[in-house]
């Protein structure tokens, strides 16, 4: 880790501010790794003004890029923690952000970073994620925090529109899946608005959303959510989402479970035993889930 130093503030929030820094740095964006900057100022106070953000808080970015989301983050909230993989786009940071000196620049690959190494000792109270997510680790992301970070309480998130859709949608659309499944018994998600591709530079192929999730304290999940067993069913399930439930967790090997006895469990809940994974809201996931724990030494 290593915290920012350099030069004078100056606004990152416009097309001419990523071109010139993309420049001067001699960086051509990624697409494979989700480079689309956001450039519009309007879009960053809706972010921030969603979060609500407080001087007292303490706040995660995923993937700053060039900065334009960081530095309206350090200048509304508390201590500011910005992890970012591109060496080179780190160079940028420091440069441009240098004076803010509540911000932490981390140089690590998000996908695979234990948040709380962050700290030295217990993760201080209301952690935020704020951040334009990365496309391609956005969904897992979230799922892999709302299991493993407890102490975070609320995410702020910019992400594509079609991993909106999975991760804010109910039982019966398309887009329905395990994802959907995992973050909404683990937190109540809300759209907060729709962002259009030309906020964006490089201009991405897709539109993005903005969603708010609040966290459900930990402390009053049901058990098998806590100790992972509700999750294994749900992957399960969602495995061979083609095939009924009974079927699909029955061939889930590591779930050791009878066709028969997934479709008793669902006939107990008052469900169709001939159900698919898409037809059972997220508290009817948790209530199989520990149906199905009644008989597993789990």
């Amino acid at each position: 880790m290593s915290v920012a130093a350099g030069a004078a503030p100056r606004m990152l929030a416009s097309p001419a501010a990523a071109r010139a820094l993309l420049d001067s740095a001699g960086i051509h964006p990624s697409r494979s790794m989700g480079q689309n900057f956001l450039v519009d100022a309007n879009i960053l106070r809706i972010i921030t003004g969603a979060a609500e953000l407080q001087p007292y808080d303490t706040v995660i970015e995923v993937g700053p890029g060039l900065g334009a989301l960081t530095q309206a983050l350090v200048e509304e909230g508390g201590k500011v923690y910005a992890l970012e993989s591109d060496r080179r786009l780190m160079r940028v940071l420091e440069h441009e952000l240098g004076y803010a000196t509540n911000l932490q620049l981390v140089e690590a690959d998000a996908a695979r970073f234990d948040f709380a190494t962050l700290w030295e000792a217990e993760p201080p109270a209301g952690v935020k994620m704020v951040s334009n997510l990365p496309y391609q680790i956005a969904a897992t992301l979230v799922v892999d925090c709302l299991q493993r970070c407890p102490w975070l309480e609320t995410y702020t998130v910019m992400v594509q529109r079609e991993v909106a859709d999975r991760l804010a949608c109910g039982p019966g659309s398309r887009n329905y899946s395990g994802a959907s499944v995992k973050v909404q018994a683990r937190s109540e998600v809300r759209r907060v608005a729709s962002v259009s591709r030309n906020c964006f530079y490089p201009r991405p192929g897709v539109d993005s959303t903005i969603l708010h999730l609040a966290r459900r304290d930990p402390e009053g999940l049901p058990g098998v959510v806590r100790s992972g067993y509700f999750d294994r069913v749900v992957t399960g399930a969602f495995g061979q989402r083609r095939k009924k439930l009974a079927n699909s967790l029955s061939a889930a090997i590591e779930l050791s479970l009878e066709a028969g006895g997934v479709r008793s469990a669902l006939e107990g809940l008052g469900k169709d035993p001939g159900v698919r994974a898409e037809d059972l809201s997220p508290g009817e996931f948790v209530s199989l889930a520990e149906s199905l724990a009644g008989t597993k030494d789990d």
